[in-house]
């Protein structure tokens, strides 16, 4: 028998210590101080048994997989099922009218402007809109967030402006925006052209009253006995700063001519103050009427000291101190 089929174990009993020999066959080794008998294995027999055991693992692992896939095909299966009686509920949703997913797949078409209105204020160049909404018991009108206004700010006459529409669930919104232009902003009197017509005769007339009344007393008396006036130039002062108290103030001046008892004609200039002149949407001046300036004059002239009147003997002395007057503005014609 060849030593290397033997598979190696020990000789020595282990029952007495003493040593062992082998049988004739190779397959035994016996102890012939105790009698114990050992069988020695083969390595054919030791293959063997390591193939026997490896199949059962392979088999033991091709059961728990086999175990593994039936389990999640019943999963599988379980979430096919669930999905099915979803999409089951949501088709039947769909042809049931006002219900979440009939709204969302067939939708409320509108349009969201037609009784939306949008209306403008303020100051041409500093102008904001507003917009308005006259019933907001109907869904696609309950939130004014809904609609949002671009530009909303520092708006002037002319400009345009885009007002978009965001549609709630269920709702499609056509058109979703629309185009609006900027009208109806006050404008501010930046320039004496912008005085004509009814705007400038409203003016004149209001002048010409203050200085019939500044001088009703010395024509009522034996002083003088005749009062002309004719306009003589509009000076309108613009602020630098457009957060000034007093953004534009005009002075409308006259000249103004007595003719006195004895027949001389004595002349002077008067100014009329306004401030804050704009011009509105329905095109009509407004303005904080002031007073007449300049300084009471009358006694040295030859009139009673009683009877005295404002203004100025000289045109380039008047406009010398309407200019000090305003520093810090500046002439715009």
């Amino acid at each position: 028998m060849k030593q290397e089929n033997i598979k190696t174990v020990s000789l020595v009993c282990p029952s007495c210590g003493g040593k062992m020999e082998l049988t004739e066959d190779g397959q035994k080794a016996t102890c012939p101080y105790c009698g114990h008998i050992m069988l020695v294995e083969k390595e054919e027999y030791a293959q063997e048994e390591y193939e026997r055991r490896m199949a059962k693992a392979r088999a033991d692992e091709d059961i728990k997989d086999l175990q593994n896939k039936r389990q999640r095909r019943r999963r599988l299966k379980g979430w096919l099922i669930v999905i099915c009686v979803i999409a089951v509920i949501c088709l039947i949703n769909v042809f049931i009218p006002d219900s979440p997913m009939h709204q969302l797949v067939f939708p409320h078409t509108v349009d969201p402007f037609a009784e939306l209105s949008i209306s403008f204020s303020g100051m041409s160049g500093e102008g904001k809109a507003e917009l308005h909404i006259p019933n907001r018991s109907s869904e696609e009108y309950a939130y004014i967030d809904r609609f949002e206004i671009v530009p909303n700010f520092g708006l002037n006459n002319g400009d345009t402006v885009t007002v978009k529409a965001k549609a709630p669930v269920g709702w499609r919104f056509e058109p979703d925006e629309k185009q609006f232009t900027v009208e109806g902003l006050s404008m501010w009197v930046l320039t004496t052209d912008q005085l004509s017509g009814d705007n400038l005769a409203a003016v004149h007339n209001n002048t010409e009253r203050l200085i019939r009344e500044d001088w009703a007393n010395i024509v009522s008396s034996s002083f003088a006995r005749d009062l002309t006036y004719t306009p003589y130039r509009m000076y309108l002062f613009i602020s630098d700063d457009k957060d000034a108290y007093e953004r534009n103030v005009l002075y409308d001046t006259y000249e103004v001519s007595v003719t006195r008892a004895d027949g001389s004609v004595f002349t002077s200039y008067e100014a009329c103050r306004y401030t804050d002149l704009k011009i509105p949407a329905d095109g009509k001046l407004t303005a904080d009427y002031g007073t007449l300036q300049g300084f009471n004059l009358g006694y040295m002239y030859g009139l009673s000291y009683a009877h005295s009147f404002s203004g100025w003997t000289e045109a380039n002395k008047m406009e010398a101190d309407l200019r000090y007057a305003r520093e810090g503005y500046h002439l715009a014609d």
